[in-house]
């Protein structure tokens, strides 16, 4: 009898295990021994899905950029037309995130914990995105600044340093997308 492959299942398991020890232990508590005790697998069941920690750590960062770029660029798409599509979206879809899952982000605190090269695929898609908000903003200055004003949120919440509760944050994310409604 042939044995079915899982490591798709157990790759998302990895991830899902990776993203648990960050947020309950600290990004820099991310080791390839804590996710396979947290995933209920073994370290050479760890290592056959992701052969380093790089490689687990990175493949987090690819999973939440798999997950928030697609979902920008359709509901962006579902815009068009309106002022600011794409700075819209971003408000949009990092609020709906934060619904789903509000850890998503430690992936991003656990690559810039470990190695900061591991954050070059994102700084790719974030010029990309700076690049597309500021083309498609009446005043690219405006559009940058409200953006900015948006990840400077992720940020502090990400560390643990927002002066109020997630309620809030998301009532100013909204608050910024109605801002990027207008023209800018």
């Amino acid at each position: 009898m042939q044995k079915v492959r899982r490591s798709n299942n157990s790759r998302e398991a990895i991830l899902d295990a990776a993203q648990k020890v960050a947020v309950e232990k600290g990004a820099g508590k991310v080791s390839l021994d804590s996710v396979a005790k947290e995933a209920g697998l073994t370290k050479g069941g760890v290592l056959y899905n992701f052969p380093s920690k790089e490689a687990l750590i990175s493949g987090m960062l690819e999973r939440l950029m798999n997950t928030y770029t697609p979902r920008v660029a359709e509901y962006s798409t579902k815009l068009e037309g309106q002022p600011n599509p794409t700075l819209q979206s971003h408000f949009h879809v990092t609020r709906e995130l934060e619904e789903l899952d509000h850890n998503i982000p430690m992936a991003i605190l656990a690559a810039a914990a470990h190695n900061l090269e591991l954050l070059q695929p994102l700084s790719a898609e974030m010029q990309r995105r700076y690049t597309t908000i500021c083309n498609e903003a009446g005043s690219a200055d405006e559009a940058a600044l409200l953006w900015a004003a948006g990840e400077g949120l992720m940020l502090m919440d990400i560390l643990g340093l927002l002066p109020f509760d997630h309620q809030k944050k998301n009532q100013l994310l909204e608050t910024l997308e109605l801002k990027a409604k207008g023209n800018l």
